[in-house]
């Protein structure tokens, strides 16, 4: 999903996926089921990684996990730099979030996948394929179910949020990230559903251009940026 970003974002940004285990490459990995240790590994693995300015975006359990990852970067500082901006799509805020324990059985994820959209219809028809998805989704519900907003504190990073007007998530639960963060806080709405990114991702990939033009000092062409993406199949669901 993500590849085509590369050519659509500025030529100062590039872009770098951070995986998680049990995915893509990192595939023999274990998953983890909790949130809190996922986030302690996504802060040290990104600690080790980035040069230079950056931005730190997540899609659905992404943005939850990029969140995270912005808070413990704030309790270390200054021993490591905070991103410009964080860019979060399609997630609900940490503190008016609502999780219930779902449905795990393989005919209910199933049922979500189709619900939310963006998983191929081939998928669906595939017993092979989707033996390799539904336990991703498990251990994502799982992440999700173990999240608890410990740390209500305001970060002190700007907050770029991204939704789809068809999306399941309350349009409150989105608008909630304004109590995030003691700077600024944008909200911006896409035509689609929890997959907008997809159809809509031209205007997307401009306005986010925009508001990383914003930081020309910290994010200029002559310096290294970052936009670390998740791709998601469900609103507790990370791919990359």
């Amino acid at each position: 999903m993500y590849q085509p970003w590369r050519a659509a974002l500025p030529a100062s940004v590039r872009m770098q996926p951070l995986e998680l285990p049990g995915r893509g490459r990192r595939m023999r990995e274990p998953q983890h089921e909790d949130f809190g240790c996922l986030a302690d590994l996504l802060t040290r693995e990104l600690a080790a990684q980035v040069r230079g300015a950056y931005a730190i975006f997540g899609h659905s359990m992404g943005g939850l996990l990029a969140h995270g990852i912005v808070q413990r970067l704030c309790a270390q500082r200054p021993t490591f730099p905070l991103p410009v901006a964080l860019l979060i799509s399609a997630c609900a805020a940490p503190s008016v979030r609502q999780w219930s324990r779902p449905d795990e059985s393989d005919a209910a994820l199933i049922a979500s996948l189709r619900r939310q959209g963006g998983t191929p219809s081939e998928v669906f028809s595939s017993p092979e394929l989707l033996e390799m998805i539904l336990p991703v989704l498990r251990a994502d519900y799982r992440v999700c179910r173990s999240f608890r907003c410990d740390d209500p504190s305001p970060v002190d990073v700007p907050i770029h949020v991204f939704g789809g007007l068809d999306d399941a998530i309350p349009a409150a639960s989105l608008q909630g990230w304004r109590g995030e963060s003691s700077a600024e806080v944008t909200l911006d709405w896409f035509e689609g559903g929890h997959f907008y990114l997809q159809a809509q991702q031209a205007a997307l990939m401009a306005t986010i251009a925009t508001y990383l033009n914003r930081y020309p000092g910290r994010y200029s062409s002559d310096e290294q940026g970052r936009v670390l993406p998740e791709s998601s199949v469900d609103e507790a669901t990370v791919l990359s």
